[in-house]
């Protein structure tokens, strides 16, 4: 019996990982502080808290939704979506590491958000920082393929690690910036890209194995 905890453990331990590479969580952690740069620090906080309680809603509701729709409403398999999923977050890590970062600042304008009051900045803010920015269609994708191959369980339990480990990162947002800087947390991002740009090729790679070998 402890070996099969242990196991599903390790399963939803490195599900979450491959999730949290998905999600990045640092590159985006430094596009909100960038955006809530002049904003009171409890604020701060609160909008970070219903930026990731929208974005596990979503994460939650396409984990449970997304197999039925999936199979009854679009009739497309597995392997369908692996490879769908894997092109985007391919052409996602593709965009993202070949775009310098003075380009990427330069088409960034976070200046509305800084003289937004706490409610308009709360009610303008989900989207699109809870959704397309930290959750879009290659973690919900990604999360579809883990729990149809590992089981409904192993998928619940990688979500409830990334997000716990994003509610951690996102508390400590100020305490984080100061101590390691802008820079560290972009670096961490781009490396994120190459491993997010990995996971999308071995979607695409076992997407279309498993179609030539049923085929």
């Amino acid at each position: 019996m402890f070996a099969d905890f242990q196991s599903h453990f390790y399963a939803m331990f490195f599900a979450a990982i491959t999730l949290l590479a998905v999600l990045n969580p640092f590159g985006n952690l430094t596009q909100f502080l960038s955006m809530t740069e002049d904003m009171v620090l409890t604020t701060r906080k609160k909008l970070f808290r219903i930026i990731l309680y929208t974005a596990l809603t979503i994460v939650m509701t396409f984990l449970f939704t997304g197999p039925f729709m999936m199979k009854y409403i679009f009739n497309i398999g597995l392997d369908d979506l692996r490879i769908a999923g894997g092109l985007i977050l391919m052409v996602m890590a593709t965009k993202n590491l070949l775009l310098s970062s003075e380009a990427h600042k330069s088409k960034q304008d976070f200046s509305q958000y800084q003289n937004l009051s706490e409610n308009e900045i709360l009610r303008k803010s989900i989207i699109p920082m809870a959704f397309p920015m930290l959750v879009g269609p290659g973690a919900l994708s990604t999360v579809i393929v883990v729990s149809e191959d590992s089981g409904m369980l192993i998928g619940f339990g990688c979500v409830c690690f990334a997000f716990a480990f994003m509610f951690i990162l996102f508390h400590f947002a100020a305490t984080i910036e100061r101590i390691v800087g802008k820079l560290i947390l972009h670096i961490f991002s781009r490396i994120a890209q190459v491993f997010i740009m990995a996971i999308g090729v071995k979607m695409l790679i076992v997407g279309i194995k498993d179609i030539f070998i049923l085929a």
